[in-house]
């Protein structure tokens, strides 16, 4: 019997060629994983909607997983990139963002998203809640928190040496409001108070003849609800200059000391122009409210409303 001898070229050859197809089966398998893994980033998922990758680095460090998932679901928007950026953003308030936001074109990010945060996106006196009163000097009353008809805080006469007459306020900022008050005198100034604590019948009595006069959403503009007032707290007062009369109140030296130095003993401006959104009511450049020292200070380091660092900060 004859054996033939095997052909040594040959079978290198085969196993040449057998190694080459096992090499590009493996490599192919490789890529496939890879893609796979690829596909199921959010680098890959999110450039596909129409992110950039500086955008996704954004979503990626501003939002956890089931965020990412949730915007993924989502047509591209670069808004959604500047509302990430603000420090008060919140990802649960996004639709509502996103809603206020394209039917108030003209409304910055910032408005946008400190008027949702406060919940001025919904109409005026909706939903209220009753005030929290236990919160002190920091109790808030707007156009969604209210306080009942019997509430009177503890009230101190002011002197007639810094208020026209039978104004009353919270004894909690009495001596701030004399501390305020004997500054603006030392820098040559004489501001009294012409406005302080209202009771909620002379609050209704205020609203009702003002709405009689014009309308409901005229008086709604302009003045609280019974109830809605910050003079009920006895923490509300107007300051203005003692007998004068000023024509333009932001350009005046009064007003300008008052912006530069009433936070410094507890008070803010309660109501500034541009943001009648947040607040509710058009802007009074001699209403001032006593929210104490530090919460003062905050307020206007931040450039925040009352109704803004009460929703941050103290609810």
């Amino acid at each position: 019997m004859t054996v033939k001898k095997l052909n040594i070229k040959k079978v290198v050859i085969a196993i040449v060629l057998i190694l080459i197809i096992i090499l590009v089966i493996a490599f192919g398998f490789k890529k496939y994983v890879d893609d796979k893994k690829e596909k199921e980033t959010y680098e890959y998922k999110f450039g596909q909607i129409g992110y950039s990758l500086d955008e996704i680095s954004v979503l990626k460090e501003k939002l956890d997983s089931s965020q990412l998932d949730i915007l993924l679901n989502k047509e591209y928007d670069s808004k959604y990139i500047e509302l990430l950026n603000e420090e008060y953003f919140d990802f649960d308030k996004l639709d509502q963002y996103m809603e206020y936001s394209n039917n108030n074109s003209g409304a910055s990010i910032d408005k946008v998203i400190a008027v949702v945060n406060v919940g001025a996106n919904r109409d005026w006196y909706e939903d209220v809640e009753e005030t929290d009163v236990s919160k002190g000097n920091l109790m808030i009353v707007n156009k969604f928190y209210g306080l009942p008809s019997d509430y009177e805080p503890e009230l101190v006469l002011v002197s007639s040496t810094y208020a026209y007459a039978n104004k009353y306020v919270s004894t909690s900022m009495y001596d701030d409001l004399v501390g305020l008050l004997d500054a603006a005198r030392d820098d040559g100034f004489t501001l009294v108070v012409t406005q302080g604590y209202r009771s909620y019948a002379d609050q209704e009595e205020t609203y009702n003849n003002y709405k009689s006069s014009y309308s409901t959403s005229e008086a709604d503009e302009f003045v609280a609800r019974p109830g809605h007032s910050e003079y009920q707290t006895g923490l509300g007062v107007d300051i203005e200059p003692y007998n004068k009369k000023v024509e333009d109140v932001t350009m005046s030296a009064e007003h300008e000391w008052l912006m530069n130095n009433a936070y410094k003993y507890g008070f803010i401006l309660r109501y500034e122009k541009d943001k009648e959104d947040i607040t509710g009511f058009e802007a009074n450049d001699w209403r001032f409210r006593y929210v104490g020292r530090n919460a003062a200070l905050q307020i206007h380091d931040k450039g925040l409303t009352f109704d803004e660092y009460y929703e941050y900060y103290v609810k």
